[in-house]
């Protein structure tokens, strides 16, 4: 299970890195590799090549000491250099990838997860910026 714990601003300016950036985390018992982030129209079709910056990334173990004093293990993957090229109205869908090296064919990539962003509104002129909530 992967969650979204910080979401891309609601309003972006097309060409600019999105702040907050975007936080997935999941427990470390989660059975994936890595993540990878794709670009979607308000239909639902991937995008490509205009979602820019680091696309993919592995997961990153931090010990969480916060939950009734126990030490779990929380994995996060940031993506801190995203940016949106062109204005309009998108989400973003994160995917958790596990790699199969068992198969005859050579390795696999398996589509264990996915979690999609809210609405991001990019615009070609600036906006505000947006800070995160409390939660995130």
């Amino acid at each position: 299970m992967i969650n979204i714990e910080v979401q891309p601003p609601a309003q972006a300016q097309a060409g600019t890195v999105l702040y907050p950036p975007l936080v997935i985390s999941s427990g470390s018992d989660a059975a994936y590799d890595f993540v990878q982030v794709v670009l979607l129209d308000p239909q639902g079709g991937v995008l490509e090549d205009q979602l820019h910056g680091t696309l993919s990334r592995s997961k990153t173990t931090l010990r969480d000491g916060s939950a009734s004093g126990s030490a779990d293990s929380v994995e996060y993957a940031t993506f801190p250099d995203l940016a949106i090229s062109y204005s309009g109205i998108y989400t973003i869908r994160v995917n958790a990838i596990r790699m199969d090296y068992s198969s005859s064919d050579g390795a696999a990539a398996i589509l264990v997860a996915s979690v999609t962003t809210r609405e991001i509104y990019a615009y070609d002129q600036g906006v505000a910026p947006e800070i995160p909530s409390n939660g995130e």
